[in-house]
């Protein structure tokens, strides 16, 4: 363990430096703004003849001109933006921050699940920083299933292409819930029958904690200003340590994930004792999950964002049937101004489970505001 996890950690700072420099370095490269040079000297020389003409008048107005320059913000490739001009819509802006404006993510939200619902919930608080118009720093943490499931994360997101493309590196100590399930669990809900026995039935344990480098390569292309492709805002978890998800060889169920005690689990008569399916249960190693993410982005009109994308999760890399989960998020956010945002997120946690499980049995809720200042 200990070898894997300083290979690890060496590839992470190696990685985290090169692209922090690049990233970095990008910003002092200046963008000229849109149009042809020769017109623009054209254009320039005839309004100095202009002002020339006109005396005192037109000294004062190049004084008034550099002073209001001065308080606008350098110009960077792919445009120029303050607080006031930061776009109501949600595919025009960039995809890192503006500089100098800091944005906050409050979100609250509960387990839908159907034998579960209402019995948990999660709150999240993440922020984005603009250093430059093409360097963002990035943390938060994020929390589900009343904190037995959690994120706390730090790293940056730097543009390779501007607007197009961009790097994401982020250092993630994380741990995921494990959910209980009808007929395995002493406290289930009396909704819990023998035609649910495969069912979460809301109530969970938390799984160990790993420490995690989480890369990705957000990409937006826009067809059209109302249409975009969004993808690969995560791509893969470099994980530093290993941990077991439950331990199958355990007679308590709550010791054992869920796909230890899935439909081929066998309980005994009294629901305290119960065979686990050691065939499905899975190890979370110290190595590289797949995480890739796709999605489309719709802005039917200006402060209204539609957002449908999915995630494909596999663990290790490990593509045995049974080991990857594919959640699908829809997410509806009304921009009122250029400062804040309110919102709704759905998740399907999985819409590929282990029969008889349907994709729709495992879901999540979660309401938003942002605020940019």
């Amino acid at each position: 363990m200990l070898p894997s996890f300083s290979r690890g950690l060496r590839l992470a700072l190696v990685l985290m430096v090169s692209v922090g420099y690049i990233g970095w370095h990008g910003h002092t490269h200046a963008a000229f703004a849109k149009g042809d040079p020769d017109e623009g000297g054209d254009d320039e020389g005839g309004d100095d003849d202009d002002k020339g003409g006109k005396g005192d008048d037109a000294g004062g107005g190049d004084d008034d001109e550099q002073a209001d320059d001065k308080d606008q913000p350098p110009v960077t490739a792919g445009g120029l933006f303050t607080i006031n001009t930061y776009p109501v819509r949600e595919n025009s802006r960039p995809l890192t921050m503006t500089q100098k404006i800091t944005q906050l993510k409050l979100s609250v939200g509960t387990d839908l699940s159907a034998k579960g619902a209402f019995e948990t919930a999660g709150v999240s608080l993440e922020a984005i920083h603009g250093v430059t118009d093409n360097f963002s720093l990035i943390g938060g943490f994020t929390s589900a299933y009343n904190t037995r499931q959690y994120s706390a994360y730090f790293g940056f997101e730097a543009a390779l292409a501007y607007d197009l493309l961009d790097i994401r590196v982020a250092a993630n100590l994380h741990r995921f819930a494990i959910a209980k399930f009808c007929g395995t669990d002493s406290a289930a809900p009396t909704t819990c029958d023998a035609n649910s026995a495969s069912l979460p039935d809301g109530h969970y344990n938390a799984a160990g904690t790993q420490l995690s480098l989480d890369l990705g390569f957000p990409f937006r292309y826009p067809f059209t200003p109302e249409i975009a492709v969004v993808a690969l805002q995560t791509l893969i978890s470099i994980d530093f340590n290993g941990q077991e998800r439950g331990n199958p060889g355990a007679r308590n169920p709550s010791t054992r994930p869920a796909y230890c005690t899935g439909v081929n689990a066998t309980p005994n008569s009294d629901m305290t004792d119960v065979l686990a399916d050691t065939s499905n249960c899975i190890e979370n190693g110290a190595k590289p999950d797949l995480n890739p993410s796709i999605g489309i982005a719709t802005n039917p009109i200006p402060p209204l964002s539609i957002v449908v994308f999915a995630q494909l999760r596999i663990p290790d890399f490990d593509t045995s049937a049974g080991n990857f989960q594919i959640p699908v998020t829809g997410r509806v956010e009304f921009s009122p101004s250029q400062k804040f945002d309110v919102g709704l997120e759905f998740t399907l946690l999985n819409i590929k489970p282990p029969d008889p499980q349907t994709a729709i049995d495992n879901r999540f809720l979660s309401a938003f505001v942002q605020a940019r200042f």
